[in-house]
């Protein structure tokens, strides 16, 4: 789904190679001995890296997190358009760790 004109069919593939460090702020406290990458943090790296191609997330519409993601392991984030709306599938090396239907619009 689009917000406002509509949007071109998408597809997108960003990839974070050396994952999100493990000494990074937003893991402290999250959880102390057993590092797990906020979902929070991830849909945010998504809206940068969306962001550079002028579009931004108006609306999660559905996410779903399948298992957890540690820090220092490498991602990729592949966002497509499918009939009634955008989707983005996160994944490690072993499989989807989430999945999100977006609305999606222009920022230009």
């Amino acid at each position: 789904m689009t917000e406002g004109a509509e949007l071109d069919a998408i597809d997108h593939r960003f990839s974070l190679r050396g994952g999100f460090p493990a000494d990074s702020a937003f893991l402290d406290g999250h959880f102390p001995g057993n590092p797990i990458v906020p979902g929070a943090v991830i849909l945010g790296y998504l809206a940068a890296r969306l962001a550079a191609v002028d579009l931004a997330i108006a609306k999660v519409c559905q996410i779903k997190f399948t298992r957890s993601l540690r820090p220092d392991v490498a991602i990729e984030i592949l966002v497509v358009t499918k009939p009634g709306g955008v989707r983005a599938e996160f994944r490690d090396r072993d499989g989807i760790v989430a999945s999100a239907n977006l609305t999606l619009r222009r920022t230009q």
